[in-house]
């Protein structure tokens, strides 16, 4: 394409399709920028915290106080603490378990 644009012998009509073509890898459009979100969420120290975080995050969603690709943001955030609950939650069981293994 860009050969397109600078032969000489290139009609006017070819140079507009390559440089409508080549454009878009010459001059990419630069990434939006990401805004700050505050929105008021409950504790996320329990599982139950956390469900009532992720129902907070759709509500504003659904009202449009919030778009889908920043919950989506947040929403991994809390994914990340659901997981971290989880885990304690079963080494504490894990745990619990071989405790009462061992004593038998």
């Amino acid at each position: 394409m860009l050969g397109v644009l600078h032969d000489p012998a290139s009609d006017e009509k070819s140079k507009a399709w390559a440089a409508e073509k080549a454009a878009p890898f010459v001059h990419p459009k630069p990434a939006p920028a990401q805004r700050l979100v505050k929105i008021e969420l409950p504790s996320t120290d329990t599982a139950e915290g956390v469900s009532a975080a992720l129902g907070k995050l759709i509500q504003a969603v659904a009202t449009g106080d919030l778009a889908p690709g920043e919950a989506q943001g947040i929403a991994a955030l809390i994914e990340m603490q659901r997981k971290a609950i989880e885990t304690t939650d079963i080494l504490d069981r894990l745990e619990a378990l071989e405790a009462m293994n061992g004593r038998q």
